[in-house]
């Protein structure tokens, strides 16, 4: 499903005309799209379906899926915006028995509030991706109105392809939105859904297909992130397989202050299903971390600041890279210069491996970022000196430091630099919080679909660090990697909270629930299940 602005919907269904698909047929699946989406989720509830009907398209798919419904013999009710035209269904309603009501001045609104109050769930098409600036009268009143009396009734709102007054390529709020208990985004997901303010309007996405021509959307560089997509990318795992056959990552971490980071890393790696992980960590830590992953090996390292030491650590996992298929680097290292010696010795030593994945988070990134802000003038830059194609998982502080920019420049507009950073050092970014961007250097990008507060916790960056490395060891590439890790590792958050029954949760919770995840995506489009 790709994540489009306005102009690339509008230009893919020009596009969708001209290959033999017309708009009219588009409208009639969108339709019949949001009428099998109401059935699904409120088949079995009885009582009055309330349609809220807009001018534009919106507002005629779903006057088609009231009327679709109404032939299911569902009791259907429409209240019509002004300038609603759609004669031949609104005729086809009528003669079926549905109620309809046009609003023409303020009175109306006690008719929308009385309807409201009788409904079991209330459909939103009053706007569509055409809005611009600030919502006007009348149909401000009517989505306040909406809002207020849903919200006060707890009815679930059904929004078609978007909630009403969202933006539909910024996410801003046009001076009022009718919240939605469910969104169906219809054909592509439109990209302000995926960020803030509107999120929080959205509901839960259920992005539905509509007939569009691929070749209609081929040129659109951004993907949502789903379960099919994430289904394709896990490596296959055969029957005659042995632990060498999924592959050894190594864990370069651990410090006095972050104990647990490599653990949790490492941890994650083995549930992700790699047949060996080895701990390059101080001395002192390996009796501790031995008692909670009793299936690791070990490198101890000499724990030191000193950079002579750093500089013997290196080597001394230099020369176990040659037998390992990832490498993960930086969870719980601490800062220093010795660690920033270590960081760059290892890195720079993977270069000329092939086979070997590598992922780089936590202070692995603090180290490159100082690396930049140290170099003198005709230094090779950091990306340079270790090479492309790793994968790099900043968060957005680290992002800032990364790319020596604000953090809020970052945050308001992470995906533009997320796709900057991964062109410029030519490694796949992925740039964690809600709605994780993971950007390629070719310029693809895929958003995550989640936005969690739950994950918002430490040692949770550790875990997906892992989960990368763990699938980059049974052969999949960096961008698959980090594609099926970002959604596996919020699948994973999912299944605890669920099984939960709360929001909250610690990084150690998902470890069990990484392999749960991964069994719980579909068939792959190879007929295999991963």
């Amino acid at each position: 499903m790709k994540v489009v602005t306005v102009d690339e919907m509008r230009a893919i269904e020009q596009a969708s005309v001209r290959l033999g698909v017309p708009l009219d047929r588009l409208q009639q699946n969108a339709a019949k799209a949001v009428a099998e989406e109401i059935e699904r989720r409120f088949g079995e509830v009885e009582g009055p379906l309330l349609f809220l009907i807009g001018p534009g398209n919106n507002g005629r798919d779903a006057l088609i899926a009231a009327d679709l419904l109404r032939q299911k013999g569902r009791p259907v009710r429409a209240y019509l915006a002004p300038k609603v035209g759609s004669e031949d269904v609104l005729k086809r309603l009528k003669e079926g028995g549905a109620r309809i009501h046009g609003y023409s001045s303020t009175g109306d609104l006690e008719v929308l509030r009385q309807w409201i109050r009788d409904a079991v769930v209330v459909v939103d098409g009053l706007l569509g991706i055409g809005i611009r600036g600030t919502v006007r009268e009348p149909m401000a009143g009517i989505i306040k109105v909406a809002a207020e009396e849903t919200k006060l009734r707890q009815v679930p709102v059904v929004a078609v392809d978007l909630p009403s007054g969202i933006d539909a390529d910024t996410g801003q709020i046009a001076g009022c939105a009718l919240p939605a208990s469910y969104t169906v985004s219809l054909g592509c997901v439109k990209a302000g859904l995926l960020q803030f303010p509107a999120a929080d309007y959205v509901g839960h996405l259920v992005p539905v297909g509509i007939g569009l021509p691929p070749e209609s959307y081929a040129t659109v560089r951004t993907e949502l992130l789903d379960a099919e997509v994430a289904a394709g990318l896990v490596p296959h795992r055969p029957l005659n397989a042995h632990k060498g056959t999924f592959g050894r990552v190594l864990v370069v971490g651990g410090s006095r202050n972050f104990v647990g980071a490599p653990y949790l890393a490492a941890a994650a790696a083995a549930r992700a299903g790699c047949g060996l992980v080895t701990l390059a960590v101080p001395e002192w830590q390996r009796g501790i971390l031995a008692t909670l992953l009793p299936e690791a090996t070990y490198l101890p390292l000499l724990d030191s600041d000193e950079v002579v030491a750093a500089e013997a650590d290196a080597q001394a996992v230099s020369e176990l890279l040659p037998d390992c298929t990832a490498l993960a680097v930086g969870p719980g290292l601490g800062q220093g210069p010795g660690q920033l010696r270590l960081v760059m010795g290892v890195l720079e030593a993977a270069r000329p491996l092939e086979g070997i994945g590598v992922v780089v988070d936590a202070d692995g990134l603090n180290a490159l970022a100082d690396v930049a802000a140290s170099s003198a003038v005709g230094e090779l830059p950091w990306w340079e000196r270790i090479g492309p194609g790793h994968v790099l998982t900043p968060h957005p502080g680290e992002m800032s430091r990364l790319m020596r920019v604000p953090i809020a420049e970052v945050n308001q507009d992470r995906w533009g630099i997320a796709s900057r950073a991964a062109a410029l050092w030519r490694q796949v970014v992925v740039l964690k919080g809600a709605f994780t961007v993971v950007a390629e250097p070719e310029g693809s990008r895929w958003i995550s679909p989640f936005a969690m507060p739950a994950l918002a916790s430490a040692g949770t960056g550790d875990v997906l660090t892992g989960m990368i490395a763990g699938l980059m060891a049974q052969g999949a590439s960096s961008v698959g990697a980090a594609c099926s890790g970002v959604f596996l590792h919020a699948a994973a958050a999912s299944e605890v909270l669920e099984c939960q029954g709360t929001d909250r949760l610690l990084a150690g919770d998902l470890l069990p629930a990484i392999p749960v995840a991964i069994a719980g995506l579909p068939p792959s489009r190879s007929g295999h299940r991963p």
